[in-house]
């Protein structure tokens, strides 16, 4: 409660349009995340609701007390201000949806062990048990204190909502013709799982896992034929909504593995996050486990043995643990480096799969009863619930967040990048460059790199140095637009002048990203030429005009050109577009004042 916006809540939160006002929730289901920050293969609607609704209850703080709108306005100032500002309400949605997410999980393993056994007091320990340690091991701190993350608490409610109500469906044997009850909660369940998979990808583990239940406790033609409609009602649905919305596709990763190294990757991610489950500490958001040694790799092949191991000894003293490794593997598989991510690993990516394995281990306890247990389980949870408070300061700000991760985690390219932008949104220019420096050492052929250089090249006028490095970020084309921009400024300070055609194929080749937008409009209106720039900004405003910064930079428009009609039903679309735009209706007010 007491931190801050960090690292990607400044694209999804600060700078996306679409959270701005319950109008544009449906444009909000047509749209992948990240709208203008960079291209993105992650459609999460149901993240970005959560997020609207935080908007419009808590708004955006800042320090000194002053509202504000989302700082989408290209103020450094004010997004400094809102960066350094705790924002608690917005960590209150989070942690209150962890929280049920957590109650989600009580009720689904207490069902699960009443349909086995029948309702004991030992079912409702066992259950309280595992899901507070679920609640509050370290490991999904990422996934909670961190605003962005959100989208795994979310799809973990309905996950375990869905599957609490497809085992008491299948409470008795599985499904039988007649029952009404078990109907309506098959359909809960299937609309619980599309808005599992509406929050994130992982969400798909809402379906993967109710067939693993089918396949153990179905027993019946019914149980199959229920699953395998709702399963094709459920993708059905998502894809046709997925496919058609917009999006900025990423560039194809050039990265290639062979069978033997896809092995290493996954064997080497089984024995790391095993770890990092029983001893969490000193967690961080930057893993790569592609350069650990061979040593890792044996070590992970071992503990998957361990797991089969202890899986076929639960098959006949505790089937209910056998069937919770079960469902563990199965959620853990999809980011267990069998497919190619965009990281070899992440700790929230055991949000879901942690809560299975904590599970077995309580199921596996109910079957051996040693003395010493209970003992050990109450100092694991101790040790749990202090890491968690620890790693809680990790996120408190982002300049706390990216020097921690530089000292845990080494000093990756990322990290030194982020923080060398951090400095010259600072003003801080010389610590910006040895960052920099260091960063290109380690990765000569970023573009991303270079044309931070030229941007500090262009604001101290070294004209040479900004050229050099805008020709070295040339050579990526996915930064086209960005060496467009600031070829336009390089020539604005050679010539006076700023070449309005590199601005406007800009604007053209990314019509979604209100910084590459403006910057033509912006220009036009610079140069005197107020009318061509009230046109142009007009012209993008018919294919995307949900941004309220939008309306009202073309209210400006108006205004400069003495037309109060245009300029009052802009400010009036710049309203409508965002629930806390008292400028834009305060301006409307002192125009319609004027006689």
């Amino acid at each position: 409660m007491r931190n801050s916006f960090v690292w990607d809540d400044t694209a999804l939160v600060l700078r996306d349009p679409l959270v701005r006002h319950w109008r544009l929730v449906p444009e909000g289901f047509r749209e992948f995340l990240f709208l203008d920050a960079t291209a993105s293969a992650f459609y999460r609607p149901v993240q970005r609701l959560t997020f609207t609704a935080d908007y419009a209850l808590w708004g955006i703080r800042r320090a000194d007390g002053k509202r504000t709108n989302a700082p989408d306005t290209g103020d450094a100032k004010d997004t400094r201000a809102v960066l350094a500002t705790p924002q608690p309400g917005w960590h209150f949605t989070s942690v209150l949806i962890h929280a049920l997410a957590a109650v989600a999980l009580f009720f689904f393993l207490r069902t699960w062990l009443e349909s086995v056994c029948g309702p004991s007091t030992l079912s409702s320990q066992l259950s309280t048990f595992a899901s507070a340690i679920w609640a509050v091991h370290p490991l999904h701190t990422s996934a909670v204190t961190y605003v962005s993350g959100r989208a795994d608490p979310l799809a973990a409610l309905f996950v375990f909502s869905a599957l609490a109500l497809v085992a008491r469906a299948h409470a008795g044997g599985g499904l039988k013709s007649g029952d009404r009850p078990a109907a309506w909660r098959i359909m809960g369940a299937a609309v619980l799982c599309l808005l599992a998979l509406l929050s994130k990808e992982a969400g798909v583990a809402g379906l993967t896992l109710w067939l693993v239940w089918v396949v153990a406790r179905g027993r019946t033609r019914l149980s199959w034929v229920a699953f395998v409609a709702s399963a094709v009602l459920v993708f059905g649905v998502y894809l046709s909504m997925r496919d058609t919305a917009d999006r900025t596709p990423p560039p194809h990763s050039s990265r290639t593995t062979t069978l033997v190294e896809r092995v290493g990757l996954v064997t080497r991610a089984a024995a790391e996050y095993t770890r990092l489950f029983l001893a969490p500490h000193e967690l961080h958001m930057e893993r790569d486990i592609s350069k650990q040694p061979v040593a890792q790799a044996v070590l992970g092949g071992a503990v998957l043995a361990g797991f089969v191991a202890w899986a076929m000894w639960a098959r006949r003293r505790a089937p209910d643990a056998a069937l919770a490794l079960a469902c563990a593997g199965v959620a853990w598989l999809p980011v267990s480096n069998i497919f190619t991510l965009n990281s070899t690993m992440a700790e929230h990516w055991l949000y879901i799969p942690s809560a299975f394995l904590i599970a077995a281990l309580a199921f596996t306890a109910r079957c051996v009863q040693w003395r010493f247990l209970p003992v050990a389980a109450a100092v694991w949870a101790v040790f749990l619930a202090a890491q968690t408070w620890v790693q809680q300061s990790y996120w408190q700000d982002q300049r706390t967040f990216f020097t921690t991760t530089l000292e845990r985690a080494g000093r990756g390219t990322r990290m030194l990048s982020s923080l060398a932008g951090l400095e010259l949104d600072e003003e801080r220019t010389a610590e910006a460059k040895v960052l920099l420096n260091e960063a290109t050492e380690r990765a000569p052929k970023f573009a991303g790199l270079q044309l931070m250089k030229a941007s500090i090249a262009l604001g101290s006028g070294d004209t040479a140095g900004a050229e050099e490095a805008l020709t070295k970020a040339e050579s990526d084309p996915f930064f086209a637009s960005d060496v467009l921009l600031q070829r336009s400024q390089l020539h604005l300070i050679l010539t006076g002048k700023p070449r309005f055609d590199f601005l406007a194929q800009a604007a053209t080749a990314s019509p979604r990203n209100w910084r590459m937008v403006r910057a033509y409009p912006l220009a036009l209106e610079a140069m005197g030429k107020t009318a061509d720039a009230y046109a142009e900004l007009l012209r993008t405003l018919h294919t995307h005009d949900y941004r309220a910064e939008a309306w009202r930079t073309l209210a400006r428009f108006g205004e400069r050109l003495n037309d109060r009609a245009i300029a009052l039903r802009a400010y009036g679309e710049a309203a409508n577009r965002d629930c806390r735009d008292d400028f834009s209706r305060a301006r409307m007010g002192e125009l319609r004042g004027v006689q």
